[in-house]
């Protein structure tokens, strides 16, 4: 039984503040249930953009943004939670294709029931963005016994009573469920993940309903 989760908040879920509440509200359940929560940026890049920003200056400034947001919103919730960039404190750091996580700052921070991490990197001493996807399985393969979930992009799963489970393998997805269901981000990630919904969040690691793909 894994011993941490890895919360991935995608692209088109924060923009929905009827999920973010549930998620919340579901965080708060979990007690001394420790995890991991990341996120990249939202359509707010594209908002800045049309303010005449830069899209990097944009795509910066809505991480870091959202990054306070997210931490007011737990904070409404009762939610202890450290917020944090990855370009901070060394955490993770990229050098030509390669992805280093400091794992002993991670544990360290980690030490803490929620740990919020958006995916600003460092880069030759400068601060840049990591595909979200590219940014979780980073942080996934620097941990022991994690898993990853990701969040339903259809809301119809979120109202449905009845508990379902599936497994896929990323070569067998049906076409329908990875169109209604898994994050544009994520198409294509290729890793071990389970996709549940924000209300289920709250009975993990036993969650009811949740797709697991190998």
């Amino acid at each position: 039984m894994p011993k941490s989760f890895i919360a991935v908040l995608d692209h088109e879920h924060l923009e929905n503040s009827i999920f973010l509440t549930s998620f919340a509200k579901s965080l708060a359940q979990l007690g001394d249930r420790k995890g991991i929560i990341i996120h990249g940026d939202s359509p707010y890049t594209d908002r800045l953009i049309q303010t005449g920003m830069m899209r990097e200056d944009a795509r910066l400034r809505a991480i870091k943004d959202l990054n306070k947001r997210l931490i007011g919103l737990f904070a409404d919730q009762g939610i202890a939670t450290i917020g944090i960039h990855g370009f901070q404190k060394g955490l993770v750091t990229k050098k030509e294709d390669s992805i280093y996580v400091d794992t002993k700052a991670l544990n360290a921070l980690h030490s803490t029931p929620n740990l919020l991490i958006s995916n600003l990197v460092e880069q030759d001493g400068k601060t840049v963005h990591l595909p979200l996807p590219q940014f979780t399985k980073s942080i996934e393969q620097s941990m022991s016994e994690s898993e990853i979930l990701l969040f339903s992009k259809n809301e119809k799963d979120e109202i449905l009573i009845s508990e379902s489970q599936h497994e896929f393998t990323w070569d067998d997805i049906p076409k329908s469920f990875a169109e209604e269901s898994i994050p544009d981000e994520f198409h294509n990630f290729g890793h071990s993940v389970k996709i549940t919904t924000a209300n289920d969040f709250t009975n993990w690691p036993d969650l009811k309903k949740v797709t697991f793909i190998r």
